[in-house]
């Protein structure tokens, strides 16, 4: 992480410098060192440790400059950037036509991919098809001997409705298999809690970002045969892939320049390399 740092400030001097001699004189770059005060981001929980680590390297080079992030959920955090609560959000999926009709945008930051994980000490199969995890997933299959696992119940772990790995995972298996989620399935609040919970409780499944695959307790199942890693995302083989963004009103040169300094970040070769850091894909 002391290597990053270093990087940080190196990509921070040189874009200083770049900007230095452009029209923005005045804008970001040009304030870059003089950088301070509070700011409030929030949303996905799955782009919530890329968001927190990146922080935590602006605290050692801004240290007047104090942003919190809150892992509230896709849709809550874009709620938040509306009503302004914060000024920059993340979100694990792409804004809904109602969202940017009230003019929210995103920018790409990562590439991720959504595995089914399962009980790791008592669920015996590595593989599922697309059409049984839909099935589990509506009700229709409830013991895991009809999918070639133990005699045993399926116990169900869903998402909440304001997630956008609940959206996304919808989208790609429930909707392509023209099913709907069961309403008994226990809610978790996140991916963490997801993993957590999954790993803890036998004959259980759940589905998570690529970044929480390796959470104790827990393995990640082949969709199709086909493994949930960085190839399969992109050459797009992996059928449930999605990208992770930050969010924001109107075009990012107006988000302000903090919001504007630390998306640039992100996108900077050091900020990718958090991404690959923390098990995300970083953009090709």
């Amino acid at each position: 992480m002391k290597k990053i740092s270093m990087l940080l400030v190196l990509f921070l001097a040189a874009s200083f410098v770049l900007f230095a001699g452009g029209k923005q004189e005045s804008g970001a770059a040009a304030s870059a060192s003089q950088f301070s005060g509070d700011y409030a981001f929030g949303g996905s929980t799955t782009v919530d440790p890329i968001i927190q680590a990146a922080i935590e390297e602006w605290k050692e080079l801004y240290p007047d400059v104090h942003i919190s992030y809150e892992g509230v959920g896709s849709s809550t955090g874009i709620k938040g950037i509306i009503a302004g609560t914060y000024s920059l959000g993340a979100a694990s999926r792409e804004p809904k036509d109602g969202e940017k009709a009230q003019g929210v945008e995103a920018t790409h930051i990562a590439l991720d991919a959504i595995a089914a994980i399962v009980n790791q000490s008592s669920v015996s199969i590595s593989n599922i098809s697309m059409a049984n995890l839909a099935s589990i997933y509506a009700g229709d299959i409830t013991n895991w001997k009809e999918v070639g696992g133990p005699d045993a119940p399926i116990v169900v772990f869903n998402r909440d409705e304001a997630s956008g790995t609940y959206e996304t995972f919808e989208g790609h298996v429930m909707k392509k298999a023209d099913k709907e989620f069961m309403a008994s399935a226990s809610v978790t609040t996140g991916n963490g809690d997801m993993a957590a919970k999954v790993g803890s409780t036998p004959y259980a499944i759940g589905y998570v970002g690529l970044g929480f695959t390796h959470e104790k307790g827990v393995k990640a199942l082949t969709l199709e045969g086909i493994e949930p890693d960085v190839k399969n995302v992109y050459n797009k083989s992996y059928p449930v892939w999605r990208y992770l963004n930050v969010v924001h009103i109107g075009p990012l040169s107006q988000a302000g320049e903090v919001e504007q300094a630390f998306v640039d970040y992100l996108l900077s070769e050091d900020g990718q390399d958090i991404v690959e850091d923390l098990d995300f894909i970083r953009l090709p």
